[in-house]
């Protein structure tokens, strides 16, 4: 049987805030996960061994970020949006690249409906056989690519993406725009660009570049892949959230 999560005060400030700081480890170790019911304001009352009016305003805070979901039946619940907030920006790069007031544009360098498990495609939240909509787009600031992102989109979300063209809209803001997601999942890593990347990036062949892997999911059901590059010395991503005041600052 799992031990039940231990919450840990740092000592830093009002008490309300650090029951705020302990209880969103938690969430953030995985301990509580989305749609997954905390203690109530009870049971912590007496973990905490604080009155019920400090418990109230933490986990009062904690629903106005966005980390936590009030229900007088279901009681306080981990919010399914929490990660836009707690992970890395789920942002689009032409927001990015327009709040720094650089001239944004893309390019779709190829388009085409694929399927999961044949010529090398291998998605492991989808079974072999999805039907997957296939892009690759380029990113350019102020004429310069920042960003070559190869996608796949999952058919069954929104069969009528394959009439989209996205002559107006680049397919990641378009994603973000009409197709709601609850979960998603990073994976970031360095690499040196190929003969190919080069030449699509305009870098010299071995330039370091950042590689991001992001798949989302609304309540399970796998939305898109996607596998983003970015030339090292022109594109970064940051993100930082204060607990305190509930703002967070994703930079690029």
């Amino acid at each position: 049987m799992q031990k039940p999560p231990k919450f840990v005060l740092d000592g830093q400030g009002p008490l309300f805030k650090q029951i705020g700081r302990a209880v969103t480890e938690q969430i953030l170790k995985g301990r509580y996960k989305q749609g997954e019911r905390l203690p109530s304001e009870a049971e912590l009352t007496d973990i905490f061994s604080t009155s019920r009016q400090t418990v109230n305003k933490a986990i009062t805070e904690l629903a106005k970020h966005g980390l936590v979901e009030r229900n007088r039946r279901a009681g306080t619940v981990v919010s399914w949006q929490f990660q836009e907030r707690f992970v890395l920006p789920l942002r689009d790069v032409a927001d990015d690249l327009e709040q720094s007031s650089q001239v944004y544009e893309y390019r779709i360098l190829e388009r085409k409906i694929v399927r999961n498990g044949k010529n090398g495609i291998r998605w492991s939240a989808l079974p072999s056989g999805s039907k997957l909509l296939y892009l690759q787009t380029l990113h350019l600031a102020d004429g310069l690519p920042v960003q070559l992102e190869t996608r796949y989109i999952n058919y069954d979300t929104f069969p009528d993406i394959e009439q989209e063209t996205f002559a107006d809209i680049p397919p990641s803001k378009w994603l973000l725009l009409n197709i709601p997601w609850s979960e998603v999942d990073h994976a970031i890593r360095a690499t040196n660009a190929t003969e190919e990347l080069a030449q699509k990036l305009g870098v010299r062949l071995g330039t370091s570049c950042l590689v991001v892997d992001r798949q989302t999911f609304h309540r399970g059901k796998p939305i898109t892949f996607v596998h983003m590059v970015y030339p090292g010395d022109r594109f970064s991503i940051k993100g930082r959230f204060n607990l305190e005041t509930g703002q967070d600052w994703p930079q690029s």
